[in-house]
């Protein structure tokens, strides 16, 4: 299956009743100064995950969390129109298991209240083709810098996506934080209703659509708005502070509306909403009204990012910068996880081929049992002046996806094994890249409020690329029940009392 290229604008539409982020600006300054075998727990049900505490869980009641990589098109047609079967087989054979796919509001709603069904049904179509090969998707509204008048200054300020011009409603057109603003105000277009209210009128529509398909129960949770900024009217838009006035003021509000919106469409998807991305981690957001929502986030290191986006080498030092400011950032985000004691969702990090970093903050997610994608799969350079290719997986973007067509050192950093899904609570998971031991420990109790199927089995992916020779597997407290040298091993508990499962994979 293959999509074919079309206009957004152009049919199947239906109608119903100077800055990209604050903070790149300094990043690029700062850089150029200093010159991620099919699976088969991602579809065990029709039903699709849901929220157990802090645990994502599936219809089995295991803890769950997901690997994979962001297929966002940021520009025409956008949506990733060359993605087909090749590919999902690749990324299922390095044993990933989601990617983040966005829809972008110019293409849903090219004008007032006319919805371009076609565009929608594509990005459907996705979600299925995914699914039937195992992967599960995070669905994204996707936006930087508001929309196409407005980017980064550096770069030309054509560089924003998102919004249609319709809804770009700033005094100037270049200046994404009047359009932000202009957003949390919900200022009329040019209907007379809110341009905030249109916005959640169209994630309504797009969510009917997406629970009409076969794919339903593939995805793994809804991200409403891709790095949501304060707009001019807060004075708190300092790099790397947060924006407590907006975010417990109108980002809160927003929240509560689309899920809202959201809930009286009947959908029961686990909400993950962002944060205010200067803050780099940390967040004033409260706890929103809802029972399935999940803490969603970014992290990058900025001097790997501004050279990724830019297309430069990686300025000398970054890997004395990169360990703290990440280390800071895991370390708010796993204290916001506990707080509101909420699955968390590492949605994007990466954006570059230093795969010692992209290995280290992957490393760091794992050990909280975070789910992640990696940006990204393509980069769509140099339609997209803001994507550099040093951020996409594969060598040629023109050509499918396989082995020969992927950047194997990337690989290497993303493609690690990983506790799919476990018939438990997961306690304590580590890998060591030296030699390519994995741990895991967990208890046979449900996660806190799930009920765990009798039978239920713990899940581990195997990637070849490290266990060239074959692998061992050790396991106290239960026992192996999938076939020697299986992609997925699988683990059965012993009967009896709640006890720990440990679980050592190593070499052979």
């Amino acid at each position: 299956m293959r999509f074919n290229d079309f206009r957004p604008e152009s049919r199947g539409v239906s109608r119903r009743r100077g800055l990209r982020r604050p903070w790149v600006v300094a990043l690029l300054l700062m850089v150029l100064a200093v010159a991620t075998v099919s699976p088969s727990a991602a579809a065990d049900s029709p039903r699709p995950p849901a929220r157990a505490g802090k645990w994502l869980i599936d219809g089995q009641g295991r803890a769950i969390s997901v690997h994979g990589v962001n297929l966002v098109r940021k520009t025409a047609p956008y949506y990733p129109a060359n993605f087909g079967e090749s590919d999902a087989a690749l990324l299922a054979s390095e044993g990933f298991d989601a990617a983040r796919i966005g829809f972008i509001w110019e293409a849903v709603e090219p004008r007032p209240g006319v919805y371009d069904d076609a565009y929608i049904r594509r990005i459907v179509a996705l979600n299925d083709l995914l699914a039937a090969h195992g992967i599960r998707t995070l669905v994204d509204f996707h936006q930087d810098s508001w929309s196409r008048s407005a980017g980064i200054s550096q770069l030309g300020n054509s560089t924003g996506d998102g919004a249609p011009q319709w809804a770009t409603l700033g005094t100037d057109p270049h200046n994404a934080q009047d359009d932000f603003q202009a957003f949390w105000n919900d200022k009329p277009a040019a209907d007379g209703i809110g341009i905030q209210t249109h916005f959640v009128h169209a994630w309504q529509h797009v969510i009917r659509m997406l629970n009409s398909g076969a794919g339903r129960a593939n995805i793994v949770g809804v991200d409403p708005f891709n790095e949501p900024y304060a707009g001019s009217g807060y004075s708190c838009q300092a790099f790397l502070a947060s924006c407590p006035a907006f975010e417990q003021g109108a980002l809160a509000q927003f929240y509560q509306r689309v899920i809202a919106a959201l809930r009286a469409t009947g959908d029961t998807h686990v909400i993950f909403p962002e944060s205010d991305p200067n803050a780099d981690g940390s967040t004033a957001l409260p706890a929103l009204r809802d029972s399935a929502v999940g803490h969603n986030f970014h992290i990058y290191c900025f001097p790997v990012l501004g050279a990724g986006i830019v297309g430069v080498p990686t300025p000398p030092g970054f890997d004395a910068v990169c360990p703290p400011q990440e280390n800071q950032a895991v370390a708010v985000s796993a204290a916001r996880a506990d707080r509101i004691e909420a699955p968390g969702f590492l949605s994007e990090f990466g954006a570059s081929d230093v795969n010692t970093d992209n290995a280290r903050l992957i490393d760091l997610a794992d050990e909280h049992f975070w789910s992640w994608t990696y940006w990204a799969y393509y980069v769509y350079h140099p339609q997209d002046p803001a994507n550099s290719d040093t951020q996409g997986l594969l060598v040629d973007e023109s050509k499918p996806g396989s082995p020969a067509n992927a950047k194997q050192a990337k690989l290497d950093a993303l493609a690690v094994p990983w506790a799919r899904a476990v018939a438990g609570t997961p306690s304590k998971y580590h890998f060591d890249r030296a030699d390519s031991t994995m741990s895991l420990t967990y208890s046979t109790a449900a996660p806190a409020g799930a009920h765990l199927a009798s039978g239920a089995r713990t899940e581990i992916f195997v990637p070849a690329r490290h266990y060239p020779g074959g692998y061992n597997v050790r396991v106290d407290g239960g026992t192996v029940v999938s076939a020697p040298g299986a992609r997925i091993v699988q683990i059965a508990a012993n009967p009896g009392a709640v006890h720990n499962v440990s679980v050592t994979i190593a070499r052979r």
